[in-house]
Protein backbone atom coordinates (compact mmCIF):
# COMPACT_ATOMS: atom_id res chain seq x y z
CA UNK A 1 0.00 0.00 0.00
CA UNK A 2 1.30 3.45 -0.88
CA UNK A 3 1.79 6.23 1.63
CA UNK A 4 -1.04 8.17 -0.01
CA UNK A 5 -3.40 5.18 0.23
CA UNK A 6 -2.51 4.64 3.90
CA UNK A 7 -3.10 8.29 4.75
CA UNK A 8 -6.33 8.41 2.71
CA UNK A 9 -7.78 5.34 4.35
CA UNK A 10 -6.92 6.47 7.86
CA UNK A 11 -8.19 10.01 7.16
CA UNK A 12 -11.47 8.51 5.95
CA UNK A 13 -11.80 6.54 9.20
CA UNK A 14 -11.31 9.81 11.08
CA UNK A 15 -13.77 11.63 8.81
CA UNK A 16 -11.05 14.03 7.68
CA UNK A 17 -11.53 15.09 4.08
CA UNK A 18 -8.72 16.32 1.87
CA UNK A 19 -7.95 16.97 -1.75
CA UNK A 20 -4.68 16.03 -3.39
CA UNK A 21 -2.91 19.02 -4.94
CA UNK A 22 0.64 19.97 -5.89
CA UNK A 23 2.97 17.72 -7.84
CA UNK A 24 0.88 14.59 -7.41
CA UNK A 25 -2.15 16.40 -8.86
CA UNK A 26 0.01 17.58 -11.76
CA UNK A 27 0.91 13.94 -12.43
CA UNK A 28 -2.72 12.80 -12.22
CA UNK A 29 -3.64 15.48 -14.77
CA UNK A 30 -1.12 14.21 -17.28
CA UNK A 31 2.29 15.74 -16.70
CA UNK A 32 4.65 13.09 -15.34
CA UNK A 33 7.32 14.78 -13.26
CA UNK A 34 9.15 14.21 -10.01
CA UNK A 35 7.68 15.42 -6.75
CA UNK A 36 9.11 15.11 -3.30
CA UNK A 37 6.19 15.86 -1.00
CA UNK A 38 2.47 15.38 -0.58
CA UNK A 39 0.24 18.43 -0.85
CA UNK A 40 -3.27 18.29 0.59
CA UNK A 41 -5.98 20.92 0.70
CA UNK A 42 -7.99 20.72 3.92
CA UNK A 43 -10.66 22.72 5.69
CA UNK A 44 -9.18 25.35 7.99
CA UNK A 45 -11.59 24.21 10.73
CA UNK A 46 -10.06 20.70 10.58
CA UNK A 47 -6.47 21.78 11.14
CA UNK A 48 -6.30 20.71 14.81
CA UNK A 49 -7.59 17.23 13.94
CA UNK A 50 -5.13 17.01 11.03
CA UNK A 51 -2.22 18.07 13.27
CA UNK A 52 -3.13 15.31 15.71
CA UNK A 53 -3.55 12.80 12.88
CA UNK A 54 -0.25 13.50 11.13
CA UNK A 55 1.54 13.56 14.48
CA UNK A 56 0.22 10.00 15.06
CA UNK A 57 1.81 9.04 11.73
CA UNK A 58 5.20 10.27 12.91
CA UNK A 59 5.17 13.68 11.25
CA UNK A 60 6.58 16.69 13.06
CA UNK A 61 5.79 20.36 12.36
CA UNK A 62 8.29 22.07 10.11
CA UNK A 63 6.59 25.38 9.47
CA UNK A 64 3.19 26.85 10.27
CA UNK A 65 1.62 29.87 8.65
CA UNK A 66 -1.84 31.31 8.17
CA UNK A 67 -2.51 29.28 5.01
CA UNK A 68 -0.09 26.34 5.19
CA UNK A 69 1.06 23.72 7.67
CA UNK A 70 4.21 21.86 6.71
CA UNK A 71 5.38 18.62 8.29
CA UNK A 72 8.47 16.49 8.01
CA UNK A 73 8.33 12.73 8.49
CA UNK A 74 10.34 10.99 11.19
CA UNK A 75 10.82 8.08 8.77
CA UNK A 76 12.98 8.92 5.73
CA UNK A 77 10.88 6.55 3.63
CA UNK A 78 7.90 8.92 3.95
CA UNK A 79 7.41 12.16 2.02
CA UNK A 80 7.08 15.56 3.68
CA UNK A 81 3.46 16.71 3.95
CA UNK A 82 2.08 20.18 3.26
CA UNK A 83 -1.48 21.09 4.24
CA UNK A 84 -3.12 24.08 2.55
CA UNK A 85 -5.87 25.58 4.71
CA UNK A 86 -9.04 26.87 3.05
CA UNK A 87 -12.45 27.95 4.32
CA UNK A 88 -15.51 25.70 4.07
CA UNK A 89 -16.93 27.44 0.99
CA UNK A 90 -13.68 27.13 -0.95
CA UNK A 91 -13.27 23.50 0.06
CA UNK A 92 -16.84 22.73 -1.06
CA UNK A 93 -16.19 24.32 -4.48
CA UNK A 94 -12.94 22.42 -4.92
CA UNK A 95 -14.53 19.16 -3.78
CA UNK A 96 -17.49 19.55 -6.14
CA UNK A 97 -15.15 19.57 -9.16
CA UNK A 98 -12.57 17.09 -7.82
CA UNK A 99 -11.71 13.90 -9.68
CA UNK A 100 -10.82 10.46 -8.40
CA UNK A 101 -7.15 9.67 -7.98
CA UNK A 102 -5.85 6.56 -9.73
CA UNK A 103 -6.64 3.20 -8.18
CA UNK A 104 -4.37 2.33 -5.31
CA UNK A 105 -4.70 5.79 -3.79
CA UNK A 106 -7.11 4.73 -1.06
CA UNK A 107 -9.99 6.68 -2.54
CA UNK A 108 -8.22 10.04 -2.55
CA UNK A 109 -9.73 12.87 -4.59
CA UNK A 110 -7.69 15.28 -6.72
CA UNK A 111 -8.45 18.92 -7.43
CA UNK A 112 -9.75 19.53 -10.94
CA UNK A 113 -7.45 20.56 -13.76
CA UNK A 114 -8.79 24.12 -13.85
CA UNK A 115 -8.49 24.51 -10.08
CA UNK A 116 -4.94 23.16 -10.26
CA UNK A 117 -4.08 25.72 -12.94
CA UNK A 118 -5.62 28.43 -10.74
CA UNK A 119 -3.52 27.33 -7.74
CA UNK A 120 -0.36 27.12 -9.82
CA UNK A 121 -1.08 30.55 -11.34
CA UNK A 122 -1.58 32.01 -7.86
CA UNK A 123 1.67 30.41 -6.68
CA UNK A 124 3.49 31.97 -9.65
CA UNK A 125 2.10 35.40 -8.82
CA UNK A 126 2.74 35.20 -5.07
CA UNK A 127 5.30 32.44 -4.67
CA UNK A 128 8.93 32.54 -3.81
CA UNK A 129 11.38 32.80 -6.71
CA UNK A 130 12.70 29.24 -6.31
CA UNK A 131 9.27 27.77 -7.16
CA UNK A 132 8.15 30.05 -9.98
CA UNK A 133 10.02 28.29 -12.78
CA UNK A 134 8.69 24.87 -11.79
CA UNK A 135 5.12 26.16 -11.48
CA UNK A 136 5.31 27.93 -14.87
CA UNK A 137 6.59 24.69 -16.39
CA UNK A 138 3.70 22.79 -14.76
CA UNK A 139 1.07 25.18 -16.15
CA UNK A 140 2.53 25.12 -19.66
CA UNK A 141 2.69 21.32 -19.73
CA UNK A 142 -0.79 20.91 -18.24
CA UNK A 143 -2.24 23.21 -20.90
CA UNK A 144 -0.36 21.49 -23.72
CA UNK A 145 -0.85 17.86 -22.62
CA UNK A 146 -4.55 18.36 -21.91
CA UNK A 147 -4.99 20.24 -25.21
CA UNK A 148 -6.59 23.20 -23.50
CA UNK A 149 -7.43 26.20 -25.64
CA UNK A 150 -6.02 29.20 -23.79
CA UNK A 151 -8.34 31.51 -25.68
CA UNK A 152 -11.35 29.85 -24.01
CA UNK A 153 -12.93 32.41 -21.66
CA UNK A 154 -12.86 30.19 -18.53
CA UNK A 155 -9.18 29.31 -18.81
CA UNK A 156 -8.15 32.80 -19.86
CA UNK A 157 -10.06 34.30 -16.91
CA UNK A 158 -8.45 31.87 -14.44
CA UNK A 159 -4.91 32.55 -15.58
CA UNK A 160 -5.42 36.33 -15.66
CA UNK A 161 -7.28 36.44 -12.33
CA UNK A 162 -4.83 34.33 -10.31
CA UNK A 163 -1.55 34.64 -12.19
CA UNK A 164 0.61 37.47 -13.40
CA UNK A 165 -0.17 38.85 -16.89
CA UNK A 166 3.18 37.51 -18.08
CA UNK A 167 1.97 33.94 -17.52
CA UNK A 168 -0.90 34.34 -19.97
CA UNK A 169 1.44 36.04 -22.45
CA UNK A 170 3.86 33.12 -22.16
CA UNK A 171 1.03 30.62 -22.68
CA UNK A 172 -0.01 32.52 -25.80
CA UNK A 173 3.54 32.23 -27.17
CA UNK A 174 3.85 28.48 -26.59
CA UNK A 175 0.25 27.40 -27.23
CA UNK A 176 -0.46 25.55 -30.44
CA UNK A 177 -4.10 25.44 -31.62
CA UNK A 178 -5.65 22.00 -31.96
Amino acid sequence: MTLLASIAQEAQKRKLEFLLAGGHAVIVHGYARNTFDLDFIIRRDDQAAWKEFVHSLGYRPHQEGPTFLQFNPSDAAFLPLDLMLVNDDTFAKLLADAVAAPSGSGGARVISLLHLIALKSHAIKHGHPGRVEKDVDDVIHLVQLNRLDISQPDLRAIVLKYGPPELYEKLQRVWKPL
